[in-house]
């Protein structure tokens, strides 16, 4: 498995294989050399940008992801290594065997339960009022989140996360170009693409989530992840957007999500590890069919 290093590349250039690492060849400057295996996810974020299929079989070997962006700078395609799991196929039995069943629904409440309890960490780490409405809230939700606890948290959370900075900030998702929405899309697409290349590595199909079951979604389960993962980008995103636009800068500082740490029980992880820990620990839950998961709280 690749080390825990984004590489953004947003100049054009080109990249081969070049005795066993991948060298970045640009016009007027040295040759970059890196080895696949330090490479978790590879951004391209230039449309002149050339590699040979022997860097992208070179990458999927080292277990890395390759993600390209579109003239938004929001990235647009995503490569996942397909190395065999010998455990993937009885794996994919048991997510089938727990779709939709109370086992399910009840990681869901632990998700959705780990997404507000951050969210409160995330306020209260900036010094903003709204942390302890959230912190009585993770109590109310119920199993499969029934009564939508995550949507109301969700609505408090952000009106009290920039109050101060942006207060007429409104979440958008797609299409989003003011500052702030192209940092969180940005980040969280990066996010996503960590979440996605852990759960194939695991022997998990992204397709088959928990909480998420959109037909037309192949990463349901990833979303599932990212959500109690979120708050990382929130953290990195808040005082970035106070440089203005969402420009190179900008992007470096949230593709550096990776050296961010959570907390998972008392033990403390670097990003990636953390949510490696919590795939282990939903896959111990399928192959037992009890327990809970290891999910971080600030």
């Amino acid at each position: 498995m690749s080390a825990d290093r984004i590489l953004l590349i947003e100049s054009p250039c080109s990249l081969s294989i070049d005795i066993g690492r991948v060298r970045i060849r640009r016009d007027e400057k040295a040759d970059a050399h890196v080895a696949p295996i330090d490479v978790a996810v590879l951004v391209l974020h230039h449309h002149t940008i050339s590699l040979s299929v022997g860097t992208l079989r070179e990458l999927a070997l080292a277990g890395a992801c390759v993600m390209a962006t579109d003239a938004q700078h929001m990235p647009c395609a995503l490569m996942l290594p397909t190395q065999a799991n010998r455990a993937a196929a009885s794996r994919l039995r048991r997510q089938i065997a727990h779709l939709d069943d109370v086992l399910s629904q009840t990681l869901w409440q632990e998700i959705v339960r780990a997404r507000i309890r951050t969210q409160a960490a995330n306020l209260r780490h900036f010094e903003l009022t709204g942390a302890l409405r959230l912190e009585r809230v993770i109590a109310e939700v119920e199993i499969a989140d029934r009564t939508h606890r995550e949507g109301q948290a969700a609505r408090h959370y952000w009106q009290h996360l920039w109050q101060d900075a942006e207060p007429d900030f409104r979440r958008e998702k797609q299409g989003a170009e003011d500052p702030v929405n192209a940092r969180l899309n940005f980040g969280y697409a990066v996010l996503r693409s960590l979440v996605a290349r852990e759960l194939v590595a695991a022997g998990l199909s992204p397709e088959l989530g928990v909480g998420h079951h959109s037909t037309e979604n192949p990463f349901n389960l990833a979303d599932d992840f990212m959500e109690p993962y979120r708050f990382v980008v929130e953290r990195v995103a808040r005082p970035s957007a106070a440089s203005g636009e969402f420009d190179a800068p900008a992007r470096v500082a949230m593709s550096r999500i990776v050296e961010q740490t959570v907390r998972i029980g008392k033990k403390e992880y670097r990003l990636l590890p953390g949510v490696r820990e919590t795939i282990a620990s939903y896959v111990r839950v399928l192959e037992s069919s009890k327990g809970e998961l290891a999910l971080p709280h600030e």
